[in-house]
């Protein structure tokens, strides 16, 4: 039986370290001790072997898991690689630091060239249990090398990171986000949503709507704001001007497979809306967007994920993508 490291990592989006320890704690006590930490990065030591299903299940990171240890080069990867004796599925390599947008296109060149030479000479499975983890710091630094579960929790993307870029004419942030999470619920393959129809709650201006209606979709906007001109004219647009409690089964056609929501309200309050369509409704798909405005509102994190797993479609998992800034995405299917 594999016996697992010690030490466990994740990474996170830039200054929400401080949230991160704060939920790991809350969550773990003294189980795990902070070992090691870095702008994006932070270890923790347990004080007992964790176990094959461990999850560090922290809404604040973007990836978590087994730390292995450091490498110099490919070589010392492939050979933490044997020693532990992984049972890959994918091999992800990606940057500690990031922004928004991730990085600009040359430096994933590079990345890229690494991951093709570790896809060499490292035999994966098509039914691995682990995603081997390659974090690349600054140009000095020994790289960081780590492991994760795969599954339904687990990010498709290489440290969670979208190599999407906002458009300069997109109506809001919001189009950044959206794409994210559906980066996220692995429907961003062209022409998965094509026909389909969406629910957004909260659509002023208009920028997630916009990706959705980029995508084949119909999509029916929540919102007594101002929406962008371009999406009220788009033909699969339909506008509710309306606070979001107001909607009504009438107002909405049979079948919504995506319920969305980016609504700027106090978590527990968006959740009440969104669980009155939800029961209504009964979508394949949603995706959320909760506001964490100040540590008291973070700490109910969890308390808001447990309300939300009551009436979600099918496994709820949570945590902050690139584009987030004081928010969590939370997505369910």
């Amino acid at each position: 039986m594999m016996k697992f490291p010690e030490f466990v990592f994740a990474t996170c989006r830039a200054g929400s370290e401080p949230s991160l320890k704060r939920e790991v704690t809350a969550r773990h006590g003294s189980w795990l001790t902070p070992a090691f930490m870095r702008p994006q990065l932070i270890t923790w030591k347990t004080r007992t072997e964790s176990r094959a299903d461990f999850e560090l299940e922290a809404s604040f990171s973007a990836v978590s898991g087994w730390s292995v240890g450091m490498a110099r080069g490919i070589s010392d990867v492939v050979t933490l690689v044997q020693t532990q004796d992984l049972d890959l599925a994918a091999i992800h390599v990606f940057p500690r630091c990031y922004g928004e947008e991730v990085l600009p296109d040359e430096a994933w060149n590079e990345i890229d060239h690494i991951q093709a030479e570790l896809m060499r000479l490292i035999q994966l499975k098509p039914r691995g249990l682990h995603i081997l983890d390659i974090i690349i710091g600054a140009e000095t630094e020994p790289w960081f090398i780590g492991f994760h579960r795969s599954g339904l929790a687990a990010h498709p993307s290489p440290g969670a990171l979208s190599r999407i870029k906002l458009p300069p004419d997109a109506p809001s942030r919001a189009w950044l986000k959206m794409e994210q999470s559906l980066a996220w619920l692995d429907l961003d393959s062209p022409g998965n949503l094509i026909g389909k129809t969406a629910l957004e709650l909260g659509s002023a201006p208009g920028g997630a709507s916009w990706a959705l209606l980029q995508r084949g979709m119909k999509v029916i906007g929540v919102d007594t704001g101002a929406m962008d001109p371009r999406v009220l004219s788009h033909p699969n647009y339909t506008h509710l001007p309306i606070p979001a409690g107001e909607v009504a089964r009438h107002d909405l056609p049979p079948q919504i497979d995506l319920l969305a929501s980016d609504m700027n309200l106090q978590p527990g309050l968006a959740i009440k809306y969104v669980e009155r369509l939800a029961h209504l409704l009964h979508p394949r798909w949603f995706t959320l967007t909760l506001k964490i405005n100040d540590s008291h509102v973070e700490s109910q994190l969890p308390a808001f994920l447990q309300q939300l797993r009551r009436f979600a479609p099918g496994e709820t998992h949570a945590r902050q993508l690139p584009a987030n800034r004081r928010e969590v995405t939370v997505i369910s299917r």
